[in-house]
């Protein structure tokens, strides 16, 4: 199904898949792109094949770093940086009625005790569903009660661990990058350098577990997700947050679009293929959360991309992007098949 050399890699820093790393397809399977390129990191040497699976719909670069190989696409990766959020006295006036309010909520919402902070914050902000959307992602809907043992996995340099820890849990990490390592411990947080399986934790260690845009980044999701079921505790739960290869994005920007992240992301899945590998592990109860409007980021983010502009700068959108990026979040508010990212949660029973 695929095979040739690649520019830049040796062959043993790459595998060839004989079947769908999400369902184990071995037919069927389409070549979507061919030749597609690192548009984040342009220096990252190599032309990929991306392919789609005729079973469950999920798409997959192949061939693809090793594990042993991959970690030479992230040397200067995103996850390392920590940008500390300005001092609540260098902020504007209205930059400081929204941290009062928006502070306010949180406390409401995830049992902080953050400060300063209005309890007007809670009615502004439900005024509002698109902020407390937006909200409550940033949040991961952590739950109020209970708190416990939580783990993020792929934690990066740490924000939403000081986040978790802030809102009353216990919560530590596992990284793969050493960098991004290193960041996250000089702000005192538990991170384990490694990956899931790395990690020395008895079963039902947690009672929650977070991946933020990391499921696409694992060589075998499915046994990763059955390893986060084994550390959960009977009712905890997991958030998974992912591209959707299926997203309004992808069908216009094509190659351009952020979800492949050449080739980083090894797996996209679809609404459909993630929410059937999930149940197919075990978990008892999987829920959409509420939807998170993002068209308009993604659609600049992309189209960035296909200008050859930096998609962490992006340009604004011209007038005629902007009415069809708020169409297509028109569009995924009644379809959660065709939003740019799958967003759910699921519970062990």
């Amino acid at each position: 199904m695929a095979g040739g050399h690649i520019e830049g890699w040796s062959p043993e820093s790459l595998e060839y898949l004989d079947a769908c790393p999400v369902c184990g397809a071995r037919t069927g399977q389409e070549l979507l792109y061919h030749g597609l390129r690192d548009k984040f990191q342009v220096n990252t040497p190599g032309a990929w094949d991306f392919y789609r699976c005729g079973a469950c719909g999920s798409g997959y670069y192949n061939p693809r770093p090793t594990p042993e190989s991959v970690g030479r696409l992230y040397e200067a990766y995103y996850t390392h940086a920590h940008t500390a959020p300005l001092e609540y006295a260098q902020l504007s006036l209205l930059g400081k009625l929204r941290r009062i309010l928006g502070n306010g909520y949180r406390n409401y919402r995830f049992g902080m005790h953050e400060r300063p902070a209005s309890i007007l914050g809670i009615l502004a902000v439900w005024l509002m569903p698109d902020q407390r959307a937006l909200l409550d992602t940033g949040g991961r809907h952590l739950p109020k009660q209970p708190k416990g043992r939580l783990l993020d996995v792929g934690c990066g340099n740490g924000d939403f661990l000081l986040f978790a820890q802030r809102a009353g849990w216990e919560a530590i990490g596992v990284e793969p990058d050493p960098k991004a390592v290193e960041v996250a411990r000089a702000r005192g947080l538990t991170v384990h350098l490694g990956t899931l399986e790395t990690l020395h934790e008895a079963p039902e260690s947690f009672q929650g577990i977070t991946m933020n845009h990391v499921i696409e980044h694992v060589h075998h999701p499915r046994a990763t997700l059955e390893h986060c079921y084994r550390l959960l505790k009977r009712g905890g739960w997991l958030w998974i947050e992912t591209p959707n290869l299926d997203a309004q994005g992808h069908a216009r920007y094509g190659e351009n679009w952020i979800g492949l992240d050449t080739p980083r992301h090894l797996v996209v899945f679809t609404d459909r293929s993630l929410l059937r590998l999930l149940e197919e592990v075990g978990f008892a109860r999987i829920e959409r959360l509420p939807y998170c409007p993002l068209c308009e980021r993604v659609y600049g983010m992309s189209r960035a991309l296909a200008i050859g502009a930096s998609p962490h700068q992006s340009p604004p959108l011209p007038r005629e992007e902007r009415v069809l990026a708020r169409q297509a979040e028109a569009n995924a508010r009644r379809r959660p098949e065709i939003r740019e990212f799958i967003m759910v949660r699921a519970w062990k029973g």
